[in-house]
């Protein structure tokens, strides 16, 4: 479900502002040692680099919500913007701010109101119970590759996914007990026979490369200067030289310190140059110099994988893993909105300011934990549109989309 635990790392905002919930100090001379302890504090998160509150994107300067007679406090909603914009690849664009602060405002009430149901339910979570949930994580990213590259990019760690998954599971037993979370064997099979042309496989070829870059707009020497040096690796490479020592020693991309290997890719994953050349080899040839817009590349083709029709038993395992995460969002928000009418919630968005200078200083960027169109993939070949496994879902108009989970602080993610 998402449910990131509040990660209160700066001290100094315990001690500055959380007002009324501090105790009375005894005399002048506690006061002054308070203040002090503060001032290092904070001292020492501005060492660290670590963000504070007059460097986020909007902050609280007073409660934000009302539930009942529970407030939530500048304090709490602080740390939560804190932790979710340490998570971001970059800047949060200014064209963004508005999305970003309603969602993390919905998440401080939401995750309110279900901390408070849960708090005092009898609900045993084992360690495999944790094991279950965390695998089921790591297969819906697509694999531990694709999860340990999306953390460190987050800056979290496994550990911490799994100590917020005690939550995750938690809730989920407690739903299982009032709604039905099971997908029917029907349901799998319409899903399949309503998507099977796009559930079929794409041949995919395995390839390594070695890259000598060179702008699209170079001048002529530079230009002929890549190109010769692409010309030798070839002729060393047809000569039989071992072609991942190649890679290693001359390639300038990103896979060079691992031979070249970029993997099986289907077709569209690189640029048209690259992939029409790859798509006509066969395994054990090398290319000749292949201009792209990142420079020229040197191709050894590895392997082919054929593609084929879709099977429903090779497809199950896939569509059930989606569907059954579609109807937990869906019973989830029901469960959400039974919650709010349930109690009296008080929205105080006054209380929250957009930060107008530090968005001054953001650049323009790409939406975070969005692809790119023409971002540079593995190997420097672009991936016009970066796709998962196949994560079967049903999206608007009736169509097959496919779905990598991201790291949000939406409590509906899983």
């Amino acid at each position: 479900m998402g449910l990131h635990r509040g990660r209160f790392m700066s001290l100094v905002l315990a001690a500055v502002l959380v007002g009324g919930g501090l105790v009375a100090c005894d005399d002048e001379e506690d006061a002054e040692q308070e203040e002090t302890e503060a001032e290092e504090d904070s001292e020492t998160a501005e060492a660290d680099g670590e963000l504070q509150v007059e460097d986020l994107p909007f902050y609280a300067t007073g409660p934000i919500a009302r539930i009942d007679d529970h407030e939530i406090s500048e304090d709490d909603f602080n740390e939560m913007v804190k932790e979710r914009v340490e998570q971001l690849p970059g800047q949060l664009p200014p064209q963004m701010v508005d999305m970003f602060k309603e969602q993390i405002f919905d998440f401080a009430i939401d995750k309110y109101l279900v901390d408070k149901k849960l708090e005092g339910q009898d609900i045993e979570v084992t360690d495999e119970d944790i094991d279950d949930a965390f695998a089921e994580f790591t297969e819906r990213f697509g694999g531990e590759e694709a999860l340990e590259q999306q953390l460190a990019r987050r800056g979290v760690t496994a550990e911490e996914i799994r100590e917020d998954m005690y939550q995750d599971v938690q809730l989920e037993k407690y739903l299982s007990e009032i709604y039905d979370l099971e997908v029917a064997e029907e349901d799998l099979r319409e899903f399949f026979e309503m998507h099977k042309d796009r559930l079929a496989t794409e041949e995919e070829r395995h390839a390594r490369h070695v890259l000598l870059e060179v702008e699209q707009d170079a001048a002529e020497d530079e230009e002929a200067d890549a190109l010769e040096r692409a010309t030798a690796v070839y002729e060393e490479a047809a000569d039989g030289a071992d072609f991942e020592e190649l890679a290693r020693e001359h390639s300038e991309g990103p896979t060079a310190s691992r031979g070249g290997d970029l993997g099986f890719f289907p077709r569209h994953q690189m640029v048209p140059e690259f992939s029409d050349v790859a798509f006509e080899m066969e395994p054990g040839d090398i290319s000749e110099p292949v201009r792209s817009q990142f420079g020229f590349h040197v191709i050894q083709l590895v392997d082919i994988q054929e593609g084929g029709e879709a099977n429903f038993e090779d497809a199950r395992s896939d569509i059930e893993l989606q569907l059954t995460h579609q109807k937990r969002q869906e019973v989830f928000q029901e469960f959400l909105e039974e919650l709010k009418e349930e109690v009296q919630i008080e929205r105080m968005e006054d209380n929250i300011t957009v930060n107008t200078e530090a968005l001054q200083q953001a650049q323009p960027q790409g939406m975070p934990g969005m692809p790119q169109h023409q971002q540079q993939g593995a190997g420097g070949a672009p991936q016009p549109q970066q796709r998962p496994q196949q994560r079967p879902q049903q999206g608007g108009g009736g169509e097959l989309e496919l779905e990598r989970p991201e790291l949000e602080l939406d409590l509906g993610e899983n």
